[in-house]
């Protein structure tokens, strides 16, 4: 996904992730090769994308975001959007609480096996609707999954297909740069890949009267 975005011209890309690369990662992850096994992903990232592209500035931080260090890292790096590439359900919560917190954008997208996901969430500030109407706004990803969600299983568990991450990162990146240049983009939407059948679905993402994460940001900015 970072490719897309460095070869499409964004100024600007900090990459975050506290892995270094393996074996399993090199079929869906073609940025690596064999000689990186072993290195910190977002320094062969970093180094990698900024050569093709010398006009984008790419910082790594080879960190895993916590609710420990986000309030001092986003004061420093203060980002304009927010791309969610992680593969565990802790930190997606996170990011989805930073992004209501801190009032960015937000375009995430996952797959395990052959079922992939993506959604786009707007700040109150970039939703017109919120405040012209008296319809409340649509649901964060708290709301579809709540924080105490039990969840069967996982990528590392499930594995996943090469292919199918591809796909959903070339969306994910889409969504992003159409957001940038100004496009229409459909926000409060759940977007589901069946990447063995190769059909789409999607649902609204309904708010959650009781979330505790993006309720609250909406009742305050009233």
């Amino acid at each position: 996904m970072a490719q897309y975005l460095a070869a499409s011209g964004v100024g600007h890309l900090h990459l975050l992730d506290n892995d270094k690369v393996e074996l399993s990662n090199l079929p869906r992850q073609i940025l690596f090769n064999a000689n990186d096994i072993g290195v910190d992903k977002v320094k062969v990232a970093a180094n990698k994308l900024q050569q093709r592209n010398q006009d984008c500035q790419i910082a790594a931080h080879p960190i895993r975001l916590t609710s420990d260090n986000y309030q001092a890292l986003f004061n420093q790096i203060t980002p304009q959007l927010l791309f969610d590439c992680c593969d565990n359900f802790a930190t997606r919560q996170l990011i989805n609480r930073i992004a209501i917190e801190r009032q960015i954008p937000l375009f995430s997208a996952a797959i395990s096996a052959d079922e992939g996901q993506w959604f786009a969430y707007a700040p109150l500030s970039d939703d017109k609707q919120a405040f012209t109407t008296n319809i409340s706004p649509y649901g964060c990803y708290h709301c579809v999954f709540p924080a105490d969600s039990q969840l069967s299983q996982s990528c590392s568990q499930m594995g996943v297909l090469g292919p199918a991450v591809g796909v959903m990162a070339s969306i994910q990146a889409l969504a992003g740069i159409n957001y940038i240049i100004g496009r229409q983009v459909e926000f409060g939407v759940l977007h589901r890949l069946d990447a063995k059948y190769l059909s789409w679905s999607k649902a609204k993402m309904s708010l959650d009267q009781q979330c505790r994460v993006c309720r609250k940001a909406f009742i305050s900015a009233q």
